[in-house]
């Protein structure tokens, strides 16, 4: 199911911010040009680490950014976004991160197989170099397309 949702179009590699909230909007973005979601979930995302902090962060420097799956997501949907810089949490003891998958949900339950999928992708120690490295759009698709 990663395969098909995790796509060309919604993943972005060797990007610019300035700042967490920038690399939730961008990794939001692509999700909402492709109409899986709406403006209120990017604001709902940033909400979320602004009320629970960084736990977000699964491994050391990848995020998993969501909201509230009742706020604004059309359909289960996965971004990726790798950083040129490392981004800090500047409010949150400044723990950093090189990568950031944005996910929504429209429950509780219908997205658990690409957690499970997403959980096993990211026990790839290779493809962890590929997103603290800067590896390319190419790189990270490939790999996917190996799950």
């Amino acid at each position: 199911m990663i395969k098909e949702i995790l796509t060309k179009d919604v993943i972005l590699s060797d990007v610019s911010v300035s700042d967490w909230r920038e690399a939730v909007r961008i990794c939001g973005k692509l999700l909402l040009d492709v109409h899986k979601i709406t403006g209120e979930y990017i604001e709902s995302m940033i909400e979320t680490v602004e009320t629970f902090g960084p736990y977000m962060i699964l491994l050391p420097g990848i995020a998993l950014f969501h909201g509230r799956p009742d706020e604004g997501v059309n359909e289960v949907c996965l971004s990726l976004v790798t950083f040129r810089e490392e981004i800090g949490f500047k409010e949150f003891g400044n723990e950093g991160i090189r990568a950031a998958f944005a996910f929504g949900a429209i429950d509780e339950d219908s997205h658990m197989e690409v957690l499970r999928e997403m959980a096993l992708l990211l026990q790839d120690e290779t493809f962890i170099d590929l997103l603290k490295n800067r590896g390319t759009k190419k790189q990270i698709i490939d790999m996917i397309d190996r799950y």
